[in-house]
This record gives C-alpha cells, sequence and structure tokens, in this order.
C-alpha cells in the first residue's frame, strides 16, 4: 500500500497532454465497446471474456471466465443484459458464451459500489449494452468456428415500427464427436451426451414516442454418460423472457418491465443396480419500473422500485434393481421425489441523484431492498451510495465511491436455489470505499489508478460439499460460517483504442482479502490440540495479477495480437479443486514419518502462472458481404497451471508432487461473414 502514492505521481507526471477535453472516466465504470475487445487474443471474440484482463479481476482456474472481482466468488458478481439479470454467461459455466458476441454492442464493469438502481450483490457488477435495433436495412451473420456455429439477423419493418432481431450457437463438433463416438463403439454400454446450445430473440414496437421491447433468451447444456451401464451425466437451463415499455413521461422517461425466468440443474449417477439422480429448480417471476429525467443543465434524477418472487425446488430420487444382475424379472424400486426449497420474496427501491457544478460532480444515492423467505428471515438492508468526481485539469480528474452493500450467503457458482435457500443463514453485508484517478495521456492513452478498501461486516462461506440446504440447522450452521474480516488492493489500467494502427489494455492488480477464521492447531502426529482464531487468506486470493494485451493493424486487412498474463497462486488451502498443503508428521502407532495436514494459517501458495495468448485475423470483402477468417489460440505458451499436489510416498520417502494434468491450449479457428 505504501507505494500507492509513488504509481500515482508516476501516471499523473508521466501523462503530461496538450489534450483540450477532461480525461474519460477508467473506472467507474469501466465503459468498453465491443469493438475494442473482439480482437483481443485468448477471447474467442466473445466481450465477456476480456473481463479477465480487467483490473480487479482474478480467476479460479485459467480459461474459465468465471470472474473473482477483488477477491469475491464469481457468483456474488452480478451480469446484466440491458437491465435484465441472468444468472450466467457460460455453457457449463467455465464453457464458451452462452450469448451471441455480436448481440453485444458495449461492457459497462462496475469493480465497486455501483449505481443504486443495481443491488443484492457483494461483487462486481456488470451491465452489457445490446446491439441496437437496425432501422434500415436487413442484416445478417454468420460464424463456424471449431467448436461453434452462430447466426444473427435483424429485420426491420420500416411501415410499422416493429424490428426483429434472432440470434443463436449451436456446439456442433461436440454433438459431431458423441455421434462418432457412439457409431463406432463395438461393446454394448452407456452413449456420450454433449450438447450445448443457446437463443436470443428481441422484438421492438414502436409505440407513440415510446418504445415496446419483447426480449427472450436461454441456453441448455447437457454432458455425460447416458443409457444401460455405469453413467454420469449433468444437465443445466436457463430461461428468461422480458417485457418492457419505455415512454416520455413529464420531463423524463418511464420504464416498467416484467421478466420471467427458469433455471435448473440435474445430475445422475449409478450403474445398472443403482443410480441416483438430484435436480435443483428455480423459477422467478418479477417486475421493475423506473423513471429519470434531466431537471436543469447541472440535475439529473433517477428512481426506481423492483420486485421478485422465487420459488426453489429440489428432486432426489434412488433408483435401485434388487435381485441377480442379468435377471430380466428384477423389480425397480424408486425412492424420494420432489421437495420445496425455497419461497422467497425480494423487493426494493432506489433513488439517487448526479449533480454538476463547476469541476465537481456529486452522485448519492440510496437503496432499500426487503428479503422475505418465510418464516426463517424477513429483514430491510439499508444501502446509501455516494459517487463523486473531480477536474482538476484538462487531463487529471480524481474520484471516490463508497456504499454500503448486502447479499444472501452464496457458492463458489451460481446454482439454481442456493441462494435462495441460504437467506435462512442471514444476510452477508460489506462496506465497499474507493478512491481512483483518471489521466488522460500522450498518443491516445489513458491511464486509471484505484486504491480500495472493503471492510467485510458479515460474510458467510458455503462449503459445496457439505452444506444440506434442507436438513442444516439454519442458527447453528450460520454460526459457524459466519465471519468479519476485509479486502483492499490497487488497480492500475492503461489503455489505448485501437484508432489507426496498435492499441493496448493492460492492468495490475494487487489485493488481499482476509476472513477471521477459527483453525485448528494440530501436534506432530496430526491431532488435534486446540483451536484459534486469526485472519486468513481467501481461498481465491492471488495477490499480484498482471495482463497486457496489445492489438496491431497490419496491411492487406491483417490484424494481430497477444495477450501476455501472469498471477501469483492463491492458498493451497483445499476445496473443490486445490489440494490442502501437508507437512511431514509422525505415526503415534507406528513412529514411521507420514503426511499430515498443516495449520490452515501457515499453509503455503500455489505457485505462479505465466501464459502468452496469441490471434491473427484477415478481414476482406466480396461484393456486400465483409468476412473475416481468424485464428485465436488460448495458452500459446504451452504453460501448465498448478492447482493441485499429491502427496505421497516413495521408499520410504515422502514425496510432493504437482497435479499431472497437461496444459491446456484452446484454439478457435473461424470464419465469419455479414452484409
Amino acid at each position: 500500500m505504501r507505494t500507492t502514492p509513488c504509481v500515482l505521481l508516476a501516471l499523473l507526471v508521466g501523462s503530461v497532454s496538450r489534450a483540450g477535453q477532461p480525461p474519460p472516466e477508467t473506472a467507474a465504470p469501466l465503459s468498453f465497446e465491443s469493438s475494442e475487445l473482439k480482437d483481443l487474443a485468448g477471447t474467442w471474440g466473445e466481450p465477456f471474456r476480456a473481463l479477465m484482463v480487467m483490473p480487479g479481476v482474478s480467476h479460479v482456474v485459467s480459461g474459465a471466465s468465471l470472474p473473482v472481482v477483488r477477491g469475491a466468488a464469481p457468483s456474488s458478481t452480478g451480469f446484466y443484459l440491458d437491465g435484465v439479470r441472468v444468472p450466467r454467461l457460460n455453457h457449463l459455466w467455465v464453457g464458451p458464451s452462452a450469448l451471441h458476441p455480436e448481440l453485444v454492442s458495449g461492457l459497462d464493469f462496475h469493480r465497486g459500489p455501483a449505481p443504486a438502481r443495481f443491488g443484492r450483490e457483494l461483487g462486481g457488477t456488470v451491465n452489457a449494452r445490446l446491439l441496437p435495433p437496425s432501422t434500415e436495412a436487413v442484416r445478417a451473420a454468420a460464424s463456424i468456428d471449431l467448436f461453434n456455429v452462430g447466426v444473427l439477423t435483424q429485420v426491420p419493418i420500416a411501415s410499422t415500427g416493429t424490428e426483429f432481431t434472432l440470434a443463436g450457437r449451436f456446439a456442433y463438433s461436440p454433438w459431431i464427436a458423441a455421434a462418432v463416438i457412439n457409431g463406432t463403439r463395438g461393446t454394448p454400454g452407456p452413449d456420450l451426451v454433449l450438447g450445448l446450445f443457446d437463443y436470443q430473440a428481441r422484438v421492438t414496437q414502436s409505440v407513440g414516442r415510446g418504445s415496446l421491447r419483447l426480449f427472450a433468451l436461454g441456453a441448455s447444456d447437457d454432458a455425460g454418460l447416458s443409457g444401460p451401464g455405469d453413467v454420469v451425466r449433468v444437465g443445466t437451463a436457463f430461461h428468461r423472457v422480458d417485457l418492457r415499455l419505455t415512454h416520455p413521461l413529464g420531463v423524463g422517461e418511464a420504464e416498467a418491465a416484467v421478466t420471467w425466468g427458469q433455471d435448473t440443474l440435474g445430475a445422475t449417477g449409478g450403474g445398472e443396480a443403482s443410480r441416483v439422480s438430484v435436480g435443483l429448480s428455480e423459477r422467478t417471476l418479477g417486475a421493475r419500473m423506473a423513471w429519470r429525467a434531466t431537471l436543469s443543465q447541472g440535475l439529473a434524477v433517477e428512481a426506481g422500485a423492483d420486485v421478485e418472487r422465487r420459488s426453489a425446488d429440489t428432486e432426489q430420487s434412488t433408483t435401485f434393481r434388487p435381485g441377480e444382475a442379468g435377471d430380466p424379472q428384477r423389480p425397480t424400486v424408486t425412492t424420494g421425489g420432489p421437495q420445496s426449497l425455497a419461497r422467497v420474496t425480494l423487493a426494493g427501491a432506489y433513488a439517487q441523484a448526479t449533480w454538476t457544478q463547476g469541476m465537481w460532480r456529486l452522485t448519492p444515492g440510496l437503496r432499500v431492498d426487503g428479503y422475505l423467505l418465510a418464516p426463517a428471515l424477513n429483514r430491510v438492508a439499508v444501502e446509501p451510495r455516494l459517487h463523486a468526481r473531480a477536474v482538476l485539469s484538462e487531463t487529471v480528474a480524481l474520484r471516490l465511491g463508497a456504499g454500503l452493500r448486502h447479499q444472501a450467503p452464496n457458492h463458489l457458482l451460481d446454482v439454481p436455489g442456493v441462494q435462495s435457500a441460504a437467506l435462512r443463514l442471514g444476510l452477508q453485508r460489506a462496506f465497499q470505499v474507493e478512491a481512483g484517478a483518471d489521466v488522460r495521456g500522450p498518443a491516445g492513452f489513458t491511464f486509471g489508478a484505484d486504491v480500495f478498501v472493503h471492510p467485510m461486516l458479515r460474510t458467510v462461506e458455503l462449503d459445496v460439499l457439505s452444506f444440506d440446504m434442507l436438513a442444516d440447522d439454519p442458527v447453528a450452521r450460520g454460526r459457524e460460517r459466519t465471519a468479519e474480516g476485509h479486502g483492499y488492493g490497487v488497480e492500475l489500467l492503461a489503455r489505448r483504442a485501437l484508432s489507426e494502427r496498435w492499441s493496448l489494455l493492460a492492468s495490475y492488480t494487487f489485493q488481499r482479502r482476509t476472513l477471521n477464521t477459527r483453525v485448528e492447531r494440530r501436534d506432530g502426529a496430526g491431532q488435534v490440540v486446540g483451536t484459534e482464531v486469526v485472519p486468513l487468506p481467501s481461498a481465491l486470493e492471488q495477490m499480484h495479477v498482471l495482463n497486457a494485451a496489445v492489438t496491431v493493424k497490419l496491411p492487406w486487412g491483417l490484424t494481430v495480437g497477444t495477450t501476455l498474463h501472469y498471477n501469483t497462486g492463491a492458498p493451497e488451502a483445499g476445496g473443490l479443486l486445490f489440494s490442502y498443503t501437508q507437512r511431514e508428521g509422525v505415526d503415534p502407532v507406528r513412529g514411521t514419518t507420514r503426511w499430515v495436514p498443516e495449520d490452515r494459517d501457515r499453509v503455503t501458495r500455489l505457485p505462479g502462472y505465466f501464459r502468452v495468448d496469441g490471434r491473427v485475423s484477415k478481414t476482406g470483402t466480396l461484393g456486400p458481404l465483409a468476412a473475416e477468417a481468424w485464428l485465436d489460440v488460448f495458452n500459446l505458451s504451452l504453460t501448465r497451471e498448478t492447482f493441485r499436489y499429491t502427496y505421497g510416498s516413495e521408499k520410504g520417502e515422502l514425496v510432493r508432487k504437482p497435479f499431472g494434468l497437461p496444459p491446456v491450449t484452446l484454439p478457435s479457428l473461424g470464419i465469419r461473414a455479414s452484409y
């Protein structure tokens, strides 16, 4: 933290400019057009994957587009598509985007306290701006790569003021691979199932001076083994339908919308004699309204409210066939069935004003949320927000943001029904403060520097391996998993848009996130001899993260780019992916050496990880068609990320080895045509 003033001073001194306009906002929010992101190497042309190179963002596993914003779990970050909140933006959480990339025109990324209209999340907030409706001519685009085939079309009807937008992608290569494998298998057994697709549809209709929009989107994933024999299969899906009316009202514009949604997750595993199926589903019905107006040259106001009803259910069944294997007369017995998980009502209201006078711009806001989970929880959360900006000169501006935020307890990933059921454990609460500077530099450069402090007043960490949403005692479980802590860090950004020949997007993040946690003290034999409450780093904490993406335009329509990434390792503290640090101990019976668990506050960190991505593309025209061919390779450097160790012995010696997963390199070779 002591180096922060020096870094800020270096940015200010090193960016003297003769520009005649105020410096842009590079951090509240970070705003990008999709054209600035689609050529970044390692993103496969998907704007949401570009979040992984932003300041304040680290990852769980490299290649998985699961942003860890300022140390918070990926499910703590809210994703919105033009105001519609969606649970996830990737197939199977870590795969390709579940939204057609060309449907996104830009992103607004809030790393800290977001505007008052956003609520119920402790991490970042991402609001994607959708492609505007086409008003003049039919537009169409088609693409195919090694994994997906996708289409997008826009059809305007000028005589009626109507516009249709249809888009979608289908993962054809996994489907073909599964069909080939199943067709060439010589012995009977379960079939391989691999299927991923998504869809988006929008109808926009002019209504007087306003507009009516119907927007539907969804995604479905299915992977595993199905049929006779030993099987394991996972399926996920989500759907959203949003009807929104915007219309002038008084001196401003009013918005009213209704949203329906459904999320499902199902898993099946077992053999011929016994199988277990588990399913989670959540249905949502919500409404929102807002009014925005510019009352004068220096004053703008916004107010709104929203309400949402969530119904979460679970279904668990076990099917077994008693008797001799191979007997066709064996009976089939099924136990279990559906069960209600949670019925939650969420309601919120907010108001904020933006006052601009001279060098100052102040945006105070207030949000009030009600959480009702009968009979376990009935809570009202009041969240004041404040954003301030001072333009000191033509090249330098300072920013300040602060706000109180709440969220239901959550797992690492956003799973249907989990947050609704986990409300029994109470609300998480954190106060977020950030201060920063924006600097306009020479040659089109802009710089940003931020310092943030996030006191975590109450957190509830859920264990995905043992948390039972139906049977746990909410009082005891909530007390056991409740902790206080704090996060702080520094974020730096250098940015140059692709204007003429080349662009740059570089970021550095130093971050810490610690929680006061009870740890077990163990003796040399690994036996627990006591406990102590100490501040522990978060299991997802990567202290240093560095990204640098460079894109260069060459003659003949060629564009090349590379992305360099480095991060220090997270604590080796166990969980779904990471191993837990072991130390040399003594077997109390045999007196021989063996591995025993290290105390949690003394675990080591995993090794750092360095990666190089590369991209090359060629654009051209053929009559009315515009075409592009590209090759985008993630992990061109063929480096390996270590997130596990194995602890064993060889020839009487204790041996610790890194997990033997080969380097993961993912190429994307494709073509795109549009008119």
